[in-house]
């Protein structure tokens, strides 16, 4: 039976967490990238000789128009990135507050429910602390360190308080 136990509570976990970062994606979709410029290939050989001025205004043109596609192809990359720093900062917010969730869902079905195989509510947990750790590991450079420490003293004090009542909890069951 306990091997059953594990096997579930595994499945609940990546199930679940699967699902949340599915979500998150179906729901908030990333930023798409810019497409990088397609030159066509001059149809001379450069360099020029010297004396071939039909030659050299065409490598220029071409160099012109190549350096006018590269710069826009370049102001594009540079929204897309600030694009992505504000998606993996709210990524990162969106993560946490859903992992929270979950995880204190799993913790209340813990407690509140007469489930004999307590590892379903433990496998909800987990996946709230995968949806934690996706967060932070998506918006770490897209975040201040502020939010990120203030966050981490919710989750901390939440898991760490939670195991600590859990433990107790079960230690004195155990002595009745």
């Amino acid at each position: 039976m306990k091997m059953v136990n594990v096997v579930l509570g595994l499945g609940t976990a990546i199930i679940l967490a699967s699902l949340i970062i599915l979500g998150i994606k179906a729901f908030y979709p990333e930023p798409q990238p810019p497409n990088s410029p397609n030159m066509p290939v001059p149809t001379f050989m450069a360099p020029c000789a010297t004396n071939d001025i039909k030659c050299q205004t065409q490598l220029q043109q071409y160099n012109a128009a190549q350096q006018a596609q590269q710069d826009k192809f370049n102001a594009e990359q540079d929204a897309y990135n600030a694009q992505m720093q504000i998606y993996n900062r709210n990524i990162f917010i969106i993560a946490n507050i859903a992992g929270v969730i979950v995880f204190a869902l799993g913790f209340w079905l813990l407690f509140a429910t007469a489930i004999a195989a307590q590892s379903v509510p433990i496998g909800i947990m987990v996946a709230g602390l995968w949806s934690i750790i996706y967060g932070y590991a998506r918006g770490w450079g897209s975040v201040n360190d502020q939010l990120k420490f203030f966050i981490g003293i919710v989750i901390a004090v939440m898991v760490i308080g939670g195991s600590m009542w859990l433990v107790q909890r079960y230690a004195a069951k155990r002595g009745n």
